[in-house]
């Protein structure tokens, strides 16, 4: 009987030997690498993170956080490491999501046929 502990176990080992993890390993020891870099994505995050919770709370941004959050997002999508970061990313997360899709196909087929007697 095929332990499923052990399969899972299996996929992570292999999604870390995966091109694609590797890419975003070496994009994000890149990025963190540039101090330019580092500190534009740090603020975008905190500043990001600032208005998410602003907004979970019913609080609205002010047009002055709005504009300064706009001018870091200008500032990164002008940075190299940081674009090289986003696309490396971007290819890790369709690789995940590929893999979501043949992972819950049995319970998609599952629901598919008993869900809606």
């Amino acid at each position: 009987m095929t332990n499923i502990y052990d399969k899972a176990n299996e996929f992570e080992r292999a999604l870390r030997e995966s091109e694609e993890y590797k890419a975003s390993i070496s994009a994000s020891e890149a990025l963190y690498a540039d101090a330019e870099a580092k500190e534009l994505y740090t603020e975008f995050v905190a500043t990001q993170k600032k208005l998410m919770e602003g907004a979970q709370t019913g609080e609205q941004p002010s047009e002055e956080e709005l504009k300064s959050f706009e001018e870091i997002q200008q500032k990164l999508m002008g940075n190299t490491k940081f674009l090289e970061f986003v696309q490396v990313q971007q290819k890790l997360q369709f690789l995940i999501e590929d893999l979501n899709k043949i992972m819950y196909k049995p319970l998609d087929e599952l629901f598919e046929k008993y869900g809606n007697q």
